[in-house]
């Protein structure tokens, strides 16, 4: 081979070298491409906290906040800003709810509303209201979806009866449902000057409505003829568990009398009789009748 064709090799060599460390350079300077990252937006829906049946009366615990993809988010869900869970306190639910299940305004039916009383209601009950006052009412404790009992007081006149028993108690009706409360609550964040002397008071319920039976609606106005009618509200693990009559059966409702609160009141005992002995003595034309007593013969009173 040529020198000349040796030097032309060679020149090809160190121009193909040239390239491939151009190249190397290149690539090493270049930062490696990180993963496409893709922004999911999402909005926060109000959805029930746990599964809910049909004709619940909605309280805060019910409800929630989650967030949920955009595009899972259709037109009658409730969007957090829109609303709030307080808007829904107290209505009640068309259809039943699974738990996590967007709540929609369309199947919930607020206090207000038309048909609010007739959603609320179970098959075959009515809706029943009675006038109330502080006490009666349990100082407005009571509010939609609680349970209470009835509890009926008399009074007779003093003439007709012992004093043990001019008056009595007894609980007539229990574990009605509240349907609807007359109450409202003055605000309590960032009150003004004027709401102060006011802050936290409560407007006290005018009339209370209960979900009776037609026979339970009928004892409910007869016991607010008879007598005062008082609310007495059921704790939370007291509601008419099938079994509740059954576990307490040493503690049911029976009428309680004046006697049975106030010993004071109680008939008593009658005195016992002793016998005495009588003595006739004849003192001329005059009789004068003697008793036995501790001192002797003395006249008998």
């Amino acid at each position: 081979m040529s020198r000349g064709a040796l030097f032309a090799i060679g020149l090809f060599a160190l121009l193909g070298g040239l390239s491939l460390s151009y190249l190397w350079y290149n690539q090493s300077t270049v930062a490696p491409a990180g993963p496409v990252v893709t922004q999911v937006v999402t909005r926060t829906i109000l959805v029930a906290s746990h599964a809910l049946p049909a004709g619940t009366l909605l309280r805060r615990g019910d409800m929630a906040w989650e967030e949920r993809q955009a595009a899972a988010v259709v037109g009658a869900d409730i969007v957090r800003g829109s609303a709030s869970e307080t808007d829904f306190v107290g209505a009640v639910t068309r259809r039943a709810f699974a738990a996590r299940a967007p709540l929609t305004a369309g199947d919930m039916v607020k206090p207000g509303d038309r048909d609010f009383l007739v959603t609320a209601l179970a098959p075959g009950y009515r809706a029943v209201s009675i006038n109330v006052d502080a006490v009666q009412s349990t100082s407005g404790l009571a509010l939609p979806g609680d349970r209470v009992d009835i509890i009926l007081t008399q009074s007779f006149a003093p003439q007709s009866t012992d004093a043990g028993h001019r008056s009595v108690g007894e609980t007539v009706l229990r574990n009605l449902r509240v349907i609807a409360v007359d109450q409202t609550l003055f605000p309590v964040t960032k009150p003004t000057d004027a709401q102060k002397d006011t802050l936290g008071q409560v407007h006290l319920p005018k009339t209370v409505t209960l979900q009776v039976t037609e026979r339970q609606a009928a004892m409910l106005l007869v016991a607010d003829q008879l007598g005062k009618v008082q609310l007495a509200l059921r704790g939370q693990q007291d509601r008419g568990a099938p079994l509740l009559g059954r576990l307490f059966a040493s503690d049911q409702p029976s009428a309680v009398w004046a006697g049975d609160v106030s010993k004071a009141l109680a008939t008593p005992p009658a005195e016992p009789v002793t016998a005495r002995a009588e003595i006739a003595v004849m003192r001329g034309g005059k009789t004068e009748r003697l008793c036995d007593t501790i001192a002797g013969l003395a006249p008998c009173k």
